[in-house]
């Protein structure tokens, strides 16, 4: 298809990153901190960049390069109550995109409830 460029899962023997490992509490309240953990992976053992999006319309990244298979701990806290899919990505040096982990729900409460 001649102008159409699709995104390659390989790159000069460069593979993409995996889909990150989201892991954290299910509920939460409004306005109280709470603790992610990503987990990253790259097939090469190429260092990473994770980028969060809380399903709140903020996003987070993790500012500079860490080691394929790490876990990296992300704090957030929500303003208002709901349910909210947390979703995260990251990225090597190329840079190669791993596509976006499944939503991981987190429902938050109004504080008393």
């Amino acid at each position: 298809m001649s102008g159409c460029k699709e995104e390659s899962s390989e790159h000069y023997g460069n593979h993409r990153p995996r889909i990150p490992i989201v892991s954290g509490p299910d509920t939460s309240y409004v306005g109280m901190r709470v603790f992610f953990d990503i987990t990253v992976f790259d097939p090469d053992g190429d260092r990473l960049v994770v980028f969060v999006a809380w399903g709140d319309g903020d996003t987070s990244d993790y500012g500079s390069f860490v080691p394929s298979g790490a876990m990296v701990t992300f704090e957030h806290a929500f303003l208002r109550s709901g349910t909210f899919g947390i979703s995260a990505r990251c990225y090597d040096s190329e840079p190669l995109y791993s596509d976006w982990s499944h939503p991981y729900e987190v429902v938050v409460l109004n504080p008393g409830q």
